[in-house]
């Protein structure tokens, strides 16, 4: 049975960030800095606080200074798979000479308390080969309850919805590289998986903070003390 030290943490690292543009002009995305940190910084510190130390590292867009930060910085030799500017799935697939067995992949620009060693545990306890973090929907706005004739019955401000939405931090057990090579788009491949009653869904309702664009860089910025 895998536990967290044996896990492998594959981590996307290969996106070029247009979002962020100036700042990825010079930069790859997952080293913008929040609060003079950079994004991997936390995303790798997370894994390792939960006991993960093997890293393969899928990169693209200006690779060389991830591999100096990861060197130089965060003083670990992790495996660095360069595929160039491709989808998701070529680059978890590319990885694939590298990984032993279970393994998990992280975004890059992801960041969240999510516990590591509970997502291993809930997998463990599930027959599925690959599940999926998911985290709860906020309305981006206030939410009415209307009548046919227009009175208003109630009134909810951003709230939570009834649906999840997928925020990464997956679990496969390592068949599922095999199936992978017969998709183009990582999205594509997920959907096969929930036609085919292969993933579950592991709940997370804590901290999620993404690094998309300037505001939610700048939300980071205001956020990140509750994650790091």
């Amino acid at each position: 049975m895998k536990t967290p030290n044996d896990l492998q943490a594959v981590l996307l690292c290969g996106g070029k960030g247009e979002r962020l543009r100036p700042l990825t002009a010079d930069l790859p995305k997952p080293l913008v800095p929040i609060k003079g940190k950079p994004i991997l910084g936390y995303v790798v510190g997370h894994a390792r606080k939960h006991a993960i130390k093997d890293f393969i590292v899928a990169v693209g867009y200006k690779a060389g200074k991830i591999k100096r930060y990861l060197e130089r910085e965060l003083k670990i030799k992790a495996a660095l798979v360069d595929s160039g500017d491709v989808d998701i799935i070529k680059r978890i697939v590319d990885c694939a000479p590298h990984i032993k067995g279970d393994f998990i992949v992280l975004y890059g620009d992801t960041l969240s308390d999510v516990n590591l060693k509970e997502l291993a545990r809930f997998h463990r306890g599930r027959p599925e080969p690959v599940t999926i973090t998911v985290w709860p929907l906020r309305s981006p706005f206030g939410v009415l309850e209307v009548t046919d004739d227009g009175q208003i019955l109630s009134f909810k401000e951003k709230p939570l919805l009834d649906r999840w939405i997928n925020i990464g931090y997956f679990y496969f057990e390592r068949e599922a590289l095999a199936w992978m090579k017969d998709f183009e788009h990582f999205e594509d491949f997920l959907h096969h998986l929930v036609t085919k009653g292969k993933m579950n869904a592991f709940r997370h309702t804590g901290i999620h903070i993404t690094v998309n664009t300037h505001q939610e860089l700048r939300e980071a910025e205001r956020n990140i003390g509750r994650v790091s």
